[in-house]
């Protein structure tokens, strides 16, 4: 495995997530992948609360909390206010759970992936509404147990990899936190394509 330089992480230590939580995991290893000169949407999920209350951030890039809703909507915006300034070169990040992405956000997702607009877009998927109680959302495996679900869930994961690559989307990948030099090389490879990048990362 590769090692990479403290100085490449956007990330300060001290920040608010539950003990051995994957999803922060692969937080510090796409923000140390997108750089510095990058910009970063979260929403009102884990991540929210990882980043910690304000003033306070982890965060060692600019980022704007959105509403649950409007990740990729916000994202579009922001990227579009850069384009129109002539910035190329900053990186527009959202920074999101499943619940965020499959379910709540789903709508803001689509439209942007429809017009091709030039963000990275992350689902941190841990497979549940973590942050308010572990409810069961769309991208909860099938028979899994969940506040919600106490017998199991009926129904199957949604799948959205294969719906985000159904809007013709230049790059869509999956990636995983336990495998930390395959999720870097996906988020650089997504650097270096214009238009929607859509990676889905589970976050255990």
């Amino acid at each position: 495995m590769s090692l990479v330089h403290d100085d490449s992480n956007n990330l300060h230590p001290g920040h608010l997530a539950c003990p051995g939580c994957g999803e922060v995991i692969g937080l510090k290893l796409v923000l140390q992948a997108v750089g510095k000169k990058t910009i970063a949407v979260v929403i009102p999920g884990c991540l929210g609360i990882i980043i910690g209350p304000y003033p306070f951030s982890t965060f060692k890039i600019p980022f704007y909390h959105t509403a649950f809703e409007t990740a990729a909507a916000t994202a579009a915006g922001i990227s579009n206010a850069l384009s129109a300034k002539g910035d190329e070169e900053t990186t527009v990040i959202a920074l999101t759970g499943d619940g965020g992405t499959s379910d709540i956000g789903f709508q803001s997702l689509s439209g942007a992936a429809d017009r091709n607009e030039n963000v990275i877009y992350c689902c941190f998927d841990n497979e549940a509404y973590m942050n308010t109680g572990v409810q069961v959302s769309s991208s909860t495996p099938e028979l899994a147990w969940t506040m919600t679900t106490p017998v199991g869930k009926t129904g199957r994961k949604k799948n959205m990899v294969e719906i985000m690559a159904a809007h013709n989307i230049p790059y869509a990948a999956t990636a995983c936190s336990c495998f930390p030099d395959d999720l870097r090389t996906k988020i650089m490879t997504a650097k270096k394509i214009k238009g929607t990048k859509y990676i889905h990362i589970l976050s255990p």
